[in-house]
């Protein structure tokens, strides 16, 4: 196994989220992954906490979005959406309890992209219902060491039979 390489931050931890919104950056993945097609892999997804929340009533979900355009600071355009990574019963929110966002350096998730992302720019989406403190999480995507086996291949310029 080899280097892991960081492609980019979507969130750091040292940045409160304290109310429902975006996270602090998007990836380009144009610019970041431009090799990524045949015979590649696809990027992995990572989130943790950075510390853990102070008000126990809080609540996180934790969405992927994406899309072909953004405004600089913002994705912009059709935003399409990619599922929740973060999230209770019937989708709602977890509750600051949670294991994975009461412990500092708790993985939320850790994945590869889903298959279905065929736009340029991706974004995280939290949607947080904070009280009293706030969320500290550190969310980065980082390339995943080379192996003949297990890959996955994000988008090709060849077409399926």
């Amino acid at each position: 196994m080899g280097m892991h390489e960081n492609l980019g931050i979507f969130q750091d931890g040292a940045t409160a989220i304290s109310a429902a919104g975006y996270s602090t950056n998007f990836i380009d993945l144009g610019v970041t992954t431009p090799q990524i097609g045949v015979g590649q892999h696809s990027p992995m997804l990572c989130i943790k906490t950075a510390a853990a929340p102070t008000g126990t009533a809080d609540t996180l979900s934790i969405e992927l979005r994406g899309s072909a355009t953004n405004n600089a600071t913002n994705l912009s355009g059709t935003i399409k959406y990619y599922g929740m990574l973060l999230h209770g019963a019937a989708g709602a929110e977890v509750v600051q309890t949670d294991a994975r966002l009461a412990t500092a350096g708790a993985w939320i998730w850790r994945g590869r992209l889903p298959y279905e992302i065929a736009v340029r720019y991706i974004q995280l989406y939290f949607n947080n219902t904070t009280t009293v403190g706030n969320f500290y999480i550190d969310a980065w995507l980082e390339d995943e060491a080379q192996s003949d086996f297990n890959k996955q291949v994000l988008t090709s310029d060849v077409g399926n039979p």
